[in-house]
């Protein structure tokens, strides 16, 4: 090798490392602006941004688990991250998919009790695919409002009542499905996608979180319930000031049970844009658009939208007091979370969307 091209080299890998200290910089400025703006709000405690860019992945941290004061928020620190748990869900879904284990064509009355789809219409319908496209026209019960008028509410344990039991008795009652086909978010139906998945495999839903999530993907923090050692790492859900519980969906946990940190959320996003070969089937399959025939655009899971000609995929959820919201851009190799143990689910989507149009600039 001569000089000459050891100094074109030398002179490229200093271009670059000037290149990524700018964009550090710069995304450090930006990432405090927004937590700036955020804690204008005093009644918000805590907020963590995570922010993939090519190779580079950014984390930062805000505020407190109690207290927006005690800063306390790390890389260690479990976020409730509400239906954002959706995504991990349909992720399981891929993966029993392309292991030839399952399909998402499936009819949902093959991995349900007789007795409850005999003489069902929808018993020939309503496949897996339109259950995690939201698509199957079942109860939505997508808000603890949709749930007092059910027998055995408990407003300290609103989603409690959704036992196996409680869940089928439901699908008994139901006889035709006026919106099948039509988007109607639905956690009752994701609730149900988990119940046929764990049946299909003759294992519970939580064995295959366990399989595919945590031992799969290498999540070490990622949690459906955290152990008790681990209970102290929590973000407290917070609404304005007062201190909300931990969400509790007893047979509809995969739709929003999951609590995580930064780092594993961002290592989940990540492999979407890398696309390891070892998963690089499942990704592509939960990336595709399920709803070809529809106007709006759904992967498994994701929703699908189009910012300056660029496709994006989004999620967020919200439980009784922690934001979340997740944006991924495969074509530009940029992800980006935002995290929060308030309810400030609409201001953080638009801070995200903001964020999202600088990086694919």
């Amino acid at each position: 090798m001569n000089i000459s091209t050891i100094t074109k080299q030398a002179y490229f890998l200093l271009i670059f490392a000037c290149c990524q200290t700018s964009f550090s910089q710069n995304i450090n400025i930006l990432t405090d602006s927004i937590a700036k703006v955020h804690f204008q709000d005093s009644t918000n405690v805590g907020l963590s941004i995570g922010i993939i860019k090519n190779d580079s992945i950014q984390k930062y941290y805000y505020g407190g688990k109690y207290v927006s004061t005690l800063k306390d928020i790390d890389s260690t620190t479990l976020f409730e991250i509400g239906s954002v748990t959706k995504l991990y869900t349909s992720f399981i879904l891929a993966s029993l998919e392309t292991e030839n284990k399952i399909s998402r064509f499936d009819l949902l009355s093959k991995y349900l009790p007789k007795e409850v789809t005999d003489g069902k219409i929808w018993s020939s319908k309503v496949r897996l695919v339109d259950l995690a496209t939201h698509t199957s026209g079942f109860p939505q019960f997508e808000s603890t409002k949709s749930l007092i008028s059910l027998e055995g509410f408990d407003e300290n344990d609103p989603y409690g009542l959704f036992t196996e039991d409680f869940m089928l008795n439901i699908l008994k009652k139901t006889d035709t499905l006026s919106n099948y086909g039509k988007i109607r978010y639905s956690n009752f139906g994701i609730g149900l996608l988990g119940y046929a998945m764990a049946k299909s495999q003759n294992t519970s839903f939580s064995d295959l979180f366990m399989k595919y999530i945590v031992k799969g993907l290498g999540l070490k923090s990622t949690y459906l319930s955290v152990p008790e050692k681990y209970l102290t790492n929590i973000a407290i859900p917070h609404r304005k000031l007062d201190k909300m519980p931990l969400i509790h969906l007893a047979g509809m946990s995969p739709s929003g049970s999951i609590k995580t940190s930064m780092p594993d959320l961002l290592r989940f996003l990540d492999m979407h844009l890398k696309k390891p070969k070892a998963i690089k089937n499942a990704v592509e399959l939960v990336l595709e658009n399920q709803l070809e025939n529809n106007e709006q655009a759904v992967g498994l899971g994701w929703g699908i939208h189009t910012i300056k000609n660029v496709t994006i995929y989004f999620h967020n959820g919200g439980t009784y007091g922690s934001s979340s919201i997740v944006v991924i851009v495969p074509s530009k190799m940029v992800g980006v979370a935002i995290l929060s143990n308030n309810s400030s689910e609409g201001q953080l989507t638009s801070v995200v969307l903001n964020l999202i149009n600088k990086l694919i600039d």
